[in-house]
């Protein structure tokens, strides 16, 4: 008999001043909670979107007990999952267990994944008037201490307020059970977000673009593969993938009150450090577009484009972005400093080549040997970490 994945008891209660819908996962508590001042709905399609990678690399059927599934999704999900082994084979395409329902909620709010960072930022200018609510994961947060997460509600409550939104922040350990089974945060944090808009009753979530439509790569979230989470009732959009990083910025430039409010920081979760590569590389942007903001320290120290250095594929596109924005600039300077950085990475990748094809992946075994990096112990990651 095939092993079964189990969601069940999916419940959604008042407690503690939170509304909380929760489930066991495969034996595991899981749970979304908001202030009890916002409304959540009796949704199974979120703790699909947890457990759906868990149950590929597994093999196991999902099996989904007492809360229909949208019948809209549940006809995507093998669409879906044939995307997810494309990227990765050590997947499998399992079956989806589940009572369906196609009744459509006519939902009024608007909701964007809202981090105050720069991706999110740009969202939420291009799409000021159709947006309502403004929805902050604390799941994605670097800093996890009940001080930091308290300042940055309160500041970006005001924030959404005086701009005429209502934020919404939701805290979940949804992200802590993926990272206890070794599934990779750069993929899970897509299904996270893609399968929440039913949860959160709204009738459209976008979902805040990390890359060009020409930096398309296997990524959680990725235009090709969140839409297809939208329900009968919600709509998800992978949203404004057509501008570049620097023309983000230069659109949020333009419009100081949302400029300031820039939270880019990877240190903390409250305030920008201005030290580390997501301070850096958005001060960087400010530097070279000239108009100086409140939300970040000036650039002043060249040595820190050391920062900006790529080590994967993601953050070659923003190396890319910031060598175009300098050139555009006309910085010299700042432009043969990142172009030597590019220059370094595209060896690196050529190497990985000439290892893999001619020496048979003998430096990628040796490395894995002597370094023991941290990916390998990772069960779930973007790509088959065994290929090669």
């Amino acid at each position: 008999m095939t092993e079964k994945l189990v969601i069940s008891n999916i419940k959604l209660v008042t407690k503690d001043g939170f509304n909380e819908l929760s489930a066991n996962v495969d034996g595991d508590y899981v749970y979304f909670r908001v202030a009890a001042n916002f409304q959540l709905s009796l949704s199974a399609e979120c703790f699909v979107g947890v457990a759906l990678l868990e149950a590929m690399i597994s093999n196991r059927i999902l099996s989904v007990d007492g809360v229909p599934v949208s019948k809209k999704l549940h006809g995507a999900l093998n669409e879906i999952q044939a995307i997810y082994r494309c990227w990765n084979s050590s997947l499998s395409i399992v079956e989806i267990q589940a009572d369906t329902i196609s009744d459509q909620h006519y939902y009024q709010k608007t909701g964007s994944f809202f981090s105050a960072g720069v991706d999110s930022t740009h969202t939420l200018l291009t799409h000021l008037e159709d947006i309502t609510h403004l929805i902050l994961f604390r799941a994605f947060d670097s800093g996890n201490d009940q001080a930091s997460w308290d300042k940055r509600v309160e500041k970006q409550t005001k924030f959404a307020e005086s701009i005429g939104k209502t934020l919404v922040p939701v805290e979940t350990n949804a992200k802590d059970w993926a990272i206890g089974r070794k599934i990779s945060s750069h993929f899970f944090h897509g299904l996270l977000l893609s399968s929440a808009g039913g949860a959160l009753g709204m009738r459209r979530i976008y979902i805040p673009a990390s890359h060009t439509y020409d930096e398309l790569f296997p990524w959680g979230s990725h235009p090709l593969s969140d839409p297809m989470w939208s329900t009968e009732s919600t709509e998800i959009i992978h949203a404004d993938a057509g501008a570049r990083r620097g023309e983000k910025m230069a659109f949020i430039l333009q419009n100081p009150v949302f400029a300031d409010n820039l939270q880019v920081c990877w240190a903390s979760t409250d305030r920008n450090c201005g030290k580390c590569p997501k301070c850096v590389r958005t001060m960087v942007a400010v530097y070279l577009l000239g108009i100086p903001i409140n939300s970040l320290p000036p650039f002043t120290d060249f040595s820190t484009l050391k920062m900006l250095k790529a080590h994967d594929e993601s953050g070659a596109t923003f190396l890319e972005d910031a060598m175009l924005l300098a050139r555009q600039s006309n910085n010299i300077k700042i432009y043969k400093t990142l172009y030597r950085y590019h220059r370094q990475f595209k060896l690196s990748q050529t190497f990985v080549l000439v290892d893999k094809y001619l020496m048979g992946s003998l430096f990628r075994r040796l490395y894995r040997r002597v370094k023991n990096p941290d990916w390998i112990n990772w069960r779930v990651t973007m790509q088959n970490k065994n290929s090669g």
